[in-house]
């Protein structure tokens, strides 16, 4: 580091550090700012579907779960944004901080994907288990990161920048990978079993990755599960490749960790939008034209302005979607929902293990 009276501007931080160093510290203070501003524009974009979620329909468990997620991603990047740009008096508090953050982001997230793979596995008690277990394992692993990461000031500057990244920090991404790969296999699995006529492995193995021996719509259905899904597992495959290469420094250690979960976050919230909309079977089994939408129809029902939410009046755009016989749409999302919601607790059926044919 250069002395301070060599400096023309002694106050900059980064004239303390490398020029290496110094390059990824602002490398990640644009990274970190885009991610603040692409994570606040996906909460505008939503606002008019969280609106009548938390006002106009009954609040339950999951929903409280999604908002809590959702506050906390944004806090952990705001946080570390913050800690990038800010002056601070304390780094290591800064840094518990968004270890803290982070801690809540990830469980939340956790819960998410959680709620997902026991609605599809309802009512079996050895998944319910499973899972559960799996979740508390994101949590004690999460708990490692503010334990664990340190900061301290950029020379005589109040500016922070993070020094070390422990080798069990490592663990806040292995577990929730294990987890993620995990409900992804597991969801898949559920929903070929049930829309799979044949049961031979290579039949499912056929299905899985898009060929013949299933209808389109449980293809739509299927693919949808992984794309998000899959989303999750890749992007914890990637951070913990930055963790494990041992030639990074402490900054592009972590520098994909905040636009990673907020990626991961945006993904199970999307999920959850579209299953509390009708647009994904809550429980994998039953049939998603039973809401009466299809996927190509998801942007018209998540927009408010194309069709209003309650779908409280008859209206010559859904009537196409069955006969005058048909429950209202509202209802028949409403009992996909329930499915869902319900699963999310334990209850006496519980008990009873689910045979896949």
């Amino acid at each position: 580091m250069a002395n301070a009276t060599d400096l023309p501007n002694p106050l900059t931080p980064l004239a303390f550090l490398p020029s290496s160093l110094a390059s990824q510290f602002e490398v990640s203070r644009y990274l970190y700012a885009a991610t603040l501003g692409a994570y606040v524009w996906d909460i505008g974009l939503n606002l008019g579907n969280d609106y009548p979620l938390l006002f106009k329909r009954r609040v339950r468990f999951p929903t409280i779960v999604y908002f809590l997620s959702r506050a906390f991603t944004l806090a952990f990047i705001l946080v570390c944004f913050l800690a990038q740009v800010a002056s601070v008096k304390h780094c290591n508090a800064i840094a518990i901080g968004f270890g803290i953050c982070f801690v809540l982001s990830q469980t939340a997230t956790a819960m998410l994907f959680f709620l997902r793979a026991t609605a599809v596995w309802h009512p079996s008690q050895i998944a319910y288990v499973v899972f559960s277990v799996l979740w508390t394992a994101v949590l004690g692993a999460g708990i490692t990161v503010p334990l664990g990461i340190r900061a301290a000031h950029v020379g005589p500057t109040i500016q922070c920048i993070t020094t070390s990244v422990p080798a069990n920090v490592e663990l806040s991404v292995i577990i929730p990978l294990i987890n993620d790969t995990a409900i992804f296999l597991a969801i898949n699995y559920r929903i070929l079993a049930y829309t799979m006529a044949a049961n031979s492995p290579i039949a499912h193995l056929q299905a899985f990755f898009g060929g013949t021996g299933r209808s389109a719509l449980s293809r739509a259905l299927l693919q949808s599960g992984q794309h998000f899904y899959l989303i999750a597992v890749v992007t914890h495959i990637v951070l913990l490749v930055l963790l494990k290469l041992p030639h990074l420094s402490p900054v592009y250690h972590t520098i994909l960790t905040v636009p990673g979960f907020a990626l991961i976050n945006v993904m199970a919230c999307q999920v959850f939008r579209r299953i509390k909309f009708g647009l994904i079977s809550p429980d994998g089994r039953s049939n998603i034209s039973a809401t009466g939408v299809s996927a190509v129809d998801f942007h018209g029902i998540m927009n408010t302005r194309s069709l209003p939410l309650h779908f409280g009046h008859t209206n010559p755009t859904t009537a196409e979607f069955g006969s005058d016989t048909t429950p209202p749409l509202e209802v028949r999302v409403h009992r996909e929902i329930d499915k869902f919601e319900d699963a999310a607790e334990p209850s006496e059926d519980m008990s009873k293990p689910v045979t896949l044919a």
